[in-house]
């Protein structure tokens, strides 16, 4: 669905991360003809993987949510930044992309997306020109964006100020919880902010309502708050005079992250308006999930006997790296670090090891405890059998914070042949 001709012939050698120090410079679209094995030691280590087999089950398995529950997605583009994962995320059905900031929104235009969701606050003159550039030049660009504020909205009508505005912005009010991140708190002010959208049909149109409640808080002892949350945003949305979107063909009621959408959606179905409501989630770690923060979410959720959300997604992300050191009794050191893992909502957890020219061995009793910019510190038990040269496979946590760390990331099969690649443009 996305041009991508362009970027399967981007060119990379050498100085690529993860591409081997003797290869002569090729074009992406010819990497499967490499025949590498990331287990024959063919590429460097240190070096994030995504898995095929993973990446096309959630792809499945949530497109078939989706579509029993009567569900949109905008997945969140800031968790990959890959036009290329974009484009399996459109073919597998999403209604549009979400970006985080402009420059994402630049980023997705120039490989073809049509409909962006702006899922954070629109502020200041080049990024609210930038847009309206956008808007100007293809009239077939849907744009939506957050507003929280009188004093956003005044902001953005400044900065519009000699534009030549042809088409109006979409808004979606964010509505917040107190103690949280952004969003609006009070109902009169949301009410209030709303009927100032809908003054100026010109610059704006009011499109519907935005939320994200995976910053609330008191998420840390159960996911009860999400579901207040949700009946708080929904209080809002019956308050609003029908004028203010008597015009619209329908409503936009969109939030859902990637650990508690389906309490967003049950939610979010049980609104009744007088025209139709588009349930849109935001979820954007599903595609790749991950070993930690994620897969505990999705866990928690399975075992919720009050939650519908009774799947579990697959880990798509590995990072492999040598045994490099071993200077002390049960200390062991990695060659990858903070340049190459995440490590703002835990640190990687090894869960398989290879021996080169002997094959896949126990990892042993093992936990990575502290991270430097390239190393990693592992702490042993005394019968853990390491040697320097293993080659060590680790989950991670949070793929936000991975992927934004390789601009390049092989796609492998089960057995670690390369057949693909991906691009990333953070």
């Amino acid at each position: 669905m996305l041009d991508l001709g362009p970027l399967r012939q981007t060119i990379l050698d050498r100085n690529t991360k993860g591409i081997p120090g003797t290869c002569t410079p090729f074009k992406l679209c010819d990497i499967a003809t490499k025949q590498w094995n990331v287990l024959r030691e063919d590429l460097p280590l240190p070096l994030m993987v995504l898995k095929r087999s993973s990446l096309d089950f959630n792809s499945d398995l949530f497109a078939n949510y989706l579509s029993e529950h009567d569900l949109s997605l905008a997945p969140h583009g800031k968790t990959t930044m890959s036009p290329q994962l974009f484009d399996e995320q459109l073919r597998h059905g999403a209604w549009g992309i979400t970006a985080a900031t402009v420059n994402q929104v630049q980023v997705m235009r120039q490989f073809g997306i049509n409909r962006i969701v702006l899922a954070n606050q629109l502020v200041g003159k080049a990024n609210v020109q930038s847009i309206v550039s956008e808007m100007n030049s293809d009239p077939n660009f849907e744009f939506f964006c957050f507003v929280d504020s009188i004093a956003q909205l005044e902001n953005i009508e400044r900065n519009l100020l000699g534009a030549n505005q042809t088409r109006p912005i979409g808004i979606l009010v964010e509505i917040g919880a107190v103690g949280g991140r952004t969003g609006i708190r009070e109902q009169d002010e949301a009410i209030a902010l709303i009927e100032k959208v809908s003054t100026d049909q010109s610059k704006f149109r009011f499109s519907g309502m935005g939320a994200f409640e995976g910053a609330i808080p008191g998420l840390n002892k159960s996911a009860d708050p999400v579901t207040t949350y949700a009946n708080q945003i929904l209080e809002v949305v019956q308050a609003i005079p029908q004028s203010c979107y008597g015009g619209l063909g329908e409503f936009i009621l969109t939030g859902g992250g990637s650990s508690y959408f389906d309490i967003i959606a049950e939610r979010f179905k049980s609104m009744e308006m007088s025209l139709p409501v588009r349930v849109l989630l935001r979820s954007g770690c599903y595609v790749t999930n991950d070993h930690g923060a994620y897969r505990s979410a999705q866990e928690e959720a399975r075992m919720d006997p009050d939650r519908h959300w009774h799947s579990q997604f697959r880990p798509a992300l590995e990072v492999w790296s040598y045994v490099q050191s071993m200077p002390e009794p049960e200390l062991a050191f990695l060659t990858m670090g903070k340049r190459d893992v995440p490590f703002d909502a835990g640190l990687p957890v090894p869960f398989k090891r290879f021996r080169p020219d002997v094959g896949f061995q126990d990892v042993g009793t093992c936990e990575i405890f502290n991270t430097n910019d390239q190393h990693a510190y592992v702490r042993l038990c005394a019968d853990t059998d390491w040697k320097v040269g293993d080659m060590i496979c680790s989950g991670i946590s949070h793929p936000c914070t991975a992927f934004d760390k390789w601009r390049f990331i092989p796609v492998v099969t089960d057995d670690y042949d390369v057949i693909d690649g991906v691009l990333t443009y953070f």
